[in-house]
């Protein structure tokens, strides 16, 4: 075991869990010239990254007392305290940052940024918004909480993690992972929908996912964009295409679709929502006004008055 008071021997990262994603965070440490120590309860997964340069850490504590920042990718909450109750573990974590990537809740990792201070520790939570295939590209996004300080003493470690790499307060980082995987995996779900509808119109599946994905990738970068400004500004002015216009629109479209024996749940909400926005007043408005269907009461009346 590697002891703290050695410093013959020392790790930039350490790695803890060596499942698919804590694999490839290891991995991308190792390309960047990091110096990084490893540890897995199953103790061969770690083989493929020793060969590639990685230390293998015969303990979680010895894991922990190897670098001054550790980065736990583990499998749920459960096996993170299952690895902290670990014999010598409490005693490393004093003066260590520990950087959790494994999924919970807000009030798991309070208690668990709570647990590390005690010991004399210091605690980031991280959510990091990629597959394992993009950690560590230019674009992909990590959301952060927890010790400020900590965060900007290790904010070049992470960024290799993820290009860019956002700090946030505890709210604010549970409002954006939440908010944002909802979004994410409901537009996924409606590329989905989409390709499978296509083939009930006489379009093969994999033709339509290739030329769905090419053709609106702009078009929904810029609805997104524009729909950001009007919700700051509280403009909801008509000036590209009235929300009832979109909703004629949906009505074929929806019909159509039906009409082929396509099955379009998410659309068929869609155009619900858009029905409902109309049926309050605001069908002269921008499409990007259906979210006063759903919006709090109190977010739409603090909206500006032309908003309304």
């Amino acid at each position: 075991m590697l002891s703290r008071n050695d410093g013959s021997v020392r790790f930039d990262v350490s790695v803890i869990g060596l499942g698919a994603m804590g694999t490839i965070m290891a991995r991308a440490f190792l390309r960047q010239g990091k110096r990084v120590a490893v540890w897995n309860r199953s103790g061969d997964k770690a083989d493929v990254l020793v060969a590639e340069g990685a230390h293998r850490c015969e303990t979680a504590a010895a894991a922990l007392e190897a670098s001054p920042v550790a980065v736990l990718v583990l499998l749920d909450n459960d096996a993170v305290h299952a690895m902290l109750s670990m014999p010598g573990v409490e005693q490393a974590l004093a003066q260590r940052t520990i950087v959790n990537y494994t999924t919970n809740s807000k009030e798991d990792s309070i208690a668990l940024q709570d647990l590390v201070h005690r010991a004399g520790g210091h605690f980031v939570k991280g959510v990091i918004v990629a597959y394992p295939r993009n950690v560590g590209h230019c674009e992909s996004y990590c959301i952060h909480a927890g010790d400020r300080d900590a965060f900007e003493r290790h904010r070049d470690l992470l960024q290799i993690l993820a290009g860019h790499a956002l700090f946030l307060t505890w709210d604010d980082a549970h409002s954006l992972s939440t908010t944002l995987h909802a979004h994410l995996f409901a537009a996924m779900f409606t590329f989905y929908e989409a390709v499978s509808a296509s083939s009930h119109l006489g379009m093969p599946a994999a033709e339509a996912a290739r030329l769905i994905s090419d053709v609106s990738r702009f078009f929904i970068a810029d609805a997104i964009a524009d729909a950001a400004r009007r919700f700051d500004t509280g403009n909801f002015a008509s000036d590209q295409a009235r929300l009832d216009v979109h909703l004629s629109a949906f009505d074929y479209m929806a019909e159509a679709l039906h009409k082929r024996g396509a099955e379009v749940p998410i659309f068929d909400v869609v155009c619900e929502v858009t029905r409902r926005a109309r049926s309050m007043g605001y069908g002269s408005q921008d499409i990007s006004a259906a979210v006063k269907a759903f919006a709090p009461e109190g977010a739409v009346q603090s909206m500006p008055p032309q908003a309304r």
